[in-house]
């Protein structure tokens, strides 16, 4: 009974802000890391050469900022402020869309490249208090059944993964077969994105039945 009454869109929203915020954040240290330095380009690599990558393995991001100590300092207050905002403040007249300038803003910060995910979470954060009455004129009730079956353990899913690749990336990764590792994690990680977003549309929709016939 007590699943029925949680809002299934608005956990994804945050599950997948934070993952957004937490991948801003670490590629900041990295930045402020490297130092009081001026970058080559509008495209940086968050990892400094001093950080171990196999075969010169990176993640790249984009700044507007010529400066990584101050790029870095940034990019993690926004990243934070990026899950504060969706947790607490998407319910305001302007929650998502500032929502949205904090993902742009994260983005031309150095914050990583999540700008695609970010998009994700904004749009369904316009859903979190809509019944989302099409999706049941598309979706057969069994499967939909089956989404909100499945919901929980691909959080648990999503979630793990998660952790795993960010944790392989602040520990280093000096190894082609942990390269290629975190390449078929990342490849995983679409199954339970996808499972997360139909299942938690469908269990609002659960949801929002469950309270109209009361």
């Amino acid at each position: 009974m007590y699943w029925r009454n949680v809002n299934g869109t608005r956990v994804v929203v945050i599950a997948f802000a934070i993952l957004c915020g937490l991948t801003g954040i670490i590629a900041g240290i990295f930045e402020v890391l490297q130092g009081n330095i001026v970058p080559d380009g509008f495209t940086i690599s968050t990892i400094g050469p001093k950080y171990s990558m196999a075969d010169d393995f990176t993640y790249f991001a984009i700044t507007i900022i010529p400066n990584f100590l101050l790029t870095g300092t940034l990019a993690i207050f926004f990243s934070y402020l990026f899950i504060f905002w969706s947790v607490k403040c998407l319910d305001g007249k302007y929650g998502v869309l500032v929502l949205l300038g904090l993902a742009i803003v994260q983005l031309l910060m150095g914050g990583g490249w999540v700008i695609d995910l970010a998009l994700i979470t904004c749009l369904l954060a316009t859903l979190i208090n809509k019944p989302t009455n099409w999706l049941s004129s598309r979706i057969p009730s069994k499967i939909q059944i089956e989404m909100v079956r499945l919901f929980p353990f691909s959080l648990v899913a999503y979630s793990l993964i998660s952790l795993g690749m960010l944790g392989l990336t602040i520990l280093g990764v000096n190894s082609e077969a942990l390269i290629q590792f975190i390449e078929l994690l990342a490849a995983l990680m679409f199954i339970p994105i996808i499972v997360l977003i139909f299942g938690g549309l469908a269990q609002n929709y659960q949801r929002h039945q469950v309270l109209i016939s009361q």
